[in-house]
């Protein structure tokens, strides 16, 4: 009976091994190569993730490194965005704290980079920022740019660019880099959910990296780094295309601040509220909500109005042209452009301007930004937005 016994431990032994090793087998077959060349990857795992989980994952990776950026006072930037060559005339410069040469876009998916149209006199714009004590930031990418995961998501590439813009910023003097990455505008909404993934996951990465960089080549809090981001996390640009919303957590403690495009909201007269940046609901609250801290944050101010989407806008200079009477309360007119028959347009006046710079102010945030400075009248103009935005800052 004992010998029995035995040989039925035996047995049992035996045929427990030849279980594990037959579900070792499975499990080592299905992760290492068992039709590997017809299985998708998904860089940031299954579509099905929760999302919340992955943008909590991105913000203990920001966390652990434990990285603080240089302190910078409350309402002490004030920077204006440049496009097409536009070299700001010695009173303007005089008003700004800071200018974004906007932008700096890439070539191609290997990370070359190029400006757009317009910026052959950059040597001579940023030589006139610094002798009137002006800050020269480098804007990179833009509404129209669409950044792709060949670029973003290989590692080999996305390095590529980044010591690509390092050696651009030292060849020119710059003294900071503002990452304009503005999601592509998407038609169906579930591919966009699993684009957005992906943009997450590749901007956290850019903006990490490029901080390392940054600091690795000038010192640390030598050279300034923000980034311009979407009023709130999801945005309608017409009925049929949203843009791809930005990543939660995880990214913003790599920067000194981030500008909030509070602009493009919607049509009309709500196309840059007071209420759309300071109210419950509002873009402030918004991101704050997620931790970014108001010494982070700086509010946008369009220099133009828009009654629709493209070219449905009007420089605030036109504005005024074409209603000279315009009094400093007034953030609608009715308009009719191209002859595509009467519209409204929602722009901000010199009242909302300030009231808007003393809310900002009254936050402790870090300043303000506006998009773009050649939409506004002359300086020497009453009812310049970039002198009543200064006046408020009590810039000299």
């Amino acid at each position: 009976m004992k010998g029995f016994c035995n040989d039925l431990d035996f047995i049992l032994r035996l045929f427990t091994m030849k279980v594990i090793y037959f579900v070792m087998s499975i499990m080592f077959s299905s992760s290492c190569g068992m039709n590997i060349k017809n299985k998708k990857i998904n860089p940031v795992g299954n579509k099905n993730e929760n999302k919340v989980n992955f943008e909590e994952h991105l913000q203990q990776e920001a966390i652990r490194s434990h990285y603080q950026t240089k302190i910078i006072p409350p309402n002490s930037v004030l920077m204006g965005y440049l496009i097409n060559g536009y070299k700001p005339t010695k009173a303007q410069f005089e008003q700004m704290t800071h200018i974004a040469i906007s932008f700096l876009r890439a070539e191609d998916s290997s990370g070359k980079i190029v400006m757009t149209a317009g910026w052959e006199n950059l040597d001579e714009v940023v030589d006139a920022a610094h002798a009137n004590n002006v800050k020269v930031v480098i804007s990179f990418g833009g509404g129209e740019f669409k950044i792709t995961s060949e670029l973003m998501g290989i590692e080999k590439n996305r390095k590529n660019l980044i010591k690509n813009i390092i050696a651009f910023m030292k060849k020119y003097n710059l003294d900071g880099f503002d990452c304009d990455w503005e999601p592509s505008w998407i038609d169906d909404k579930i591919e966009m959910e699993d684009i957005n993934n992906a943009i997450n996951y590749h901007y956290f990465k850019f903006i990490k990296e490029f901080r390392e960089a940054l600091d690795i080549e000038f010192g640390k809090g030598q050279k300034s780094f923000s980034a311009a981001i979407l009023n709130a996390n999801s945005i309608w640009y017409s009925p049929t295309k949203q843009i791809a919303h930005f990543p939660k957590n995880g990214w913003w403690h790599y920067l000194d601040w981030v500008s909030l495009m509070n602009y493009d909201n919607d049509l009309g007269s709500k196309h840059s509220t007071f209420e759309s940046v300071f109210g419950d609901q509002g873009s402030v609250s918004y991101w704050t909500s997620f931790g970014i801290p108001k010494s982070k944050i700086i509010i946008g101010i369009p220099f133009y109005g828009r009654a629709g989407w493209g070219e449905e806008y009007l420089f605030y200079s036109q504005i005024v042209e074409f209603f000279p009477s315009l009094t400093e309360n007034v953030d609608v007119i009715m308009f009719d452009k191209d002859n595509l028959g009467q519209k409204e347009y929602g722009f901000n006046g010199v009242s909302t301007v300030k009231k808007k710079v003393k809310e900002s102010q009254k936050l402790g945030l870090t300043g303000v930004m506006f998009w773009q400075i050649a939409g506004d009248v002359k300086i020497g103009h009453e009812k310049s937005l970039l002198k009543a935005i200064s006046q408020e800052f009590e810039i000299d």
